[in-house]
């Protein structure tokens, strides 16, 4: 195999130093599955359910979090609207105000993820009743500086950090954060406006040295998903402008990321299941979003949900994210191929079909995926978990129908 692009580990001055997000996270976030209607109960109800051992893995009786999904965020409308400073929800000292109907004791929540084994994720510049009215420099301050406190002193590992409001400034919010002593995952939800490479804005930095150094973990590329595919294949595409060949941006430390899976919101299987490689591929952090309280649910997407060689793909880092290799079908395309280095002697392949109507058999030529024309491959299909035999030149797959995929690793074999 052609010797991969490997990136030189220097020794940057982070803008965060949590030292998290080294690997694309897992977990389970609220806004996909209940929007505004979220409370304490039903998060606890969720933590419960990702911990509970009740299928089996390769033969062993496992929970979601055994696999590695063990991220649980709160998304927006925790907060009391208008209890606070001029119609907010923060009080003249800066801190955020609670809505304690629907989240009695914030503190009690986090304990009980902990107590599963589960980290817990905040949510903060919100968008239901979003904060813009203030001015004054010195509440502003207070306003940032209690609001990171609370995320550490109320037990949160997380938080994600939308654009709606006026508090922005993620450079600020790392700060914050970082001085709090808590290693605390950042979240950059500003829908693909605040980006590694930028020098100006919200959060400027150059996102090439490996851990990233800008003061974020992971950064959203697109606009808000939705449980259709052409949502999903349209946020699909929005993660190429940061798998540069020689320094992709999307990275340890901050990666990439076209929001939360719609795994299980769906048409159908083939529809899970391709949008599930697809966030493989690309190295994006692997954030449930259906009612995971819900057996039927979680039974009809299990096989997805915990196919270790796909998580193993995504979870791996030999010094690039995964590229888009081929896409045909001009503006609207009809079939791609994706490809991500996997070890030294490695990679794998992703076959997705987005016609509406037609399948396509596809060749993949091992000279774009990274092996020498006359080098022999062994092939493992992902999807199937079957090994496929030893190729040199050319794979060809079977039929890809309509909204379906393909998923194989690639290894030389002397």
């Amino acid at each position: 195999m052609k010797a991969a692009v490997l990136l030189a580990l220097v020794a940057p001055v982070l803008a965060i130093d949590n030292g998290i997000g080294l690997t694309p996270p897992m977990g389970w976030r609220s806004w996909n599955c209940y929007h505004s209607g979220v409370t304490q109960a039903l998060m606890e109800k969720v933590m419960d359910k990702m911990a509970e051992k009740s299928r089996t893995v390769n033969g062993k009786v496992m929970s979601i979090a055994d696999l590695g999904y063990v991220h649980v965020g709160l998304d927006d409308n925790w907060q009391a609207c208008g209890k606070g400073v001029n119609g907010s929800f923060h009080d003249a000292d800066g801190n955020p105000i609670i809505n304690t109907a629907t989240f009695p004791s914030m503190k009690n929540m986090t304990d009980h993820g902990h107590s599963l084994g589960l980290s817990v994720g905040w949510y903060m510049n919100n968008c239901i009743c979003k904060e813009t009215q203030f001015t004054d420099p010195t509440y502003i301050a207070k306003h940032m500086q209690q609001s990171a406190k609370a995320v550490a002193d109320f037990g949160f590992d997380g938080v994600k950090l939308d654009g709606c409001g006026e508090f922005r400034n993620l450079t600020w919010w790392g700060d914050l954060l970082n001085a709090t002593g808590r290693p605390i995952m950042i979240e950059n939800c500003h829908w693909g406006e605040t980006v590694p490479g930028q020098t100006t804005g919200d959060a400027p930095c150059t996102g090439t040295t490996t851990p990233s150094n800008c003061p974020y973990n992971f950064f959203r590329t697109s606009g808000d998903i939705t449980n259709t595919w052409a949502s999903m294949f349209k946020n699909l595409q929005t993660t190429t402008p940061y798998q540069n060949e020689n320094a992709p941006l999307a990275r340890p430390g901050t990666w990439a990321y076209p929001d939360m899976l719609e795994v299980g919101n769906l048409a159908n299987h083939n529809e899970d299941r391709a949008h599930f490689g697809a966030w493989c591929i690309v190295s994006a952090p692997l954030i449930l979003g259906y009612d995971v309280t819900n057996d039927t649910i979680t039974d009809k997407v299990w096989d997805i949900i915990s196919n270790t060689e796909a998580i193993a793909v995504n979870q791996a880092w030999v010094g690039h994210p995964g590229r888009l290799v081929h896409s045909a079908g001009g503006s609207n395309p009809s079939i791609q191929l994706w490809s991500k280095p996997v070890s030294s002697t490695s990679s794998a392949a992703f076959v997705i079909n987005n016609d509406p109507t037609k399948g396509y058999k596809v060749a993949i030529s091992m000279t774009d995926i990274g092996f020498d024309a006359t080098q022999k491959v062994a092939v493992r299909d992902i999807w199937e978990h079957k090994d496929l035999g030893t190729i040199t030149g050319t794979f060809e797959t079977d039929e890809v129908v309509s909204h379906d995929s393909r998923f194989y690793t690639f290894t030389a074999t002397n």
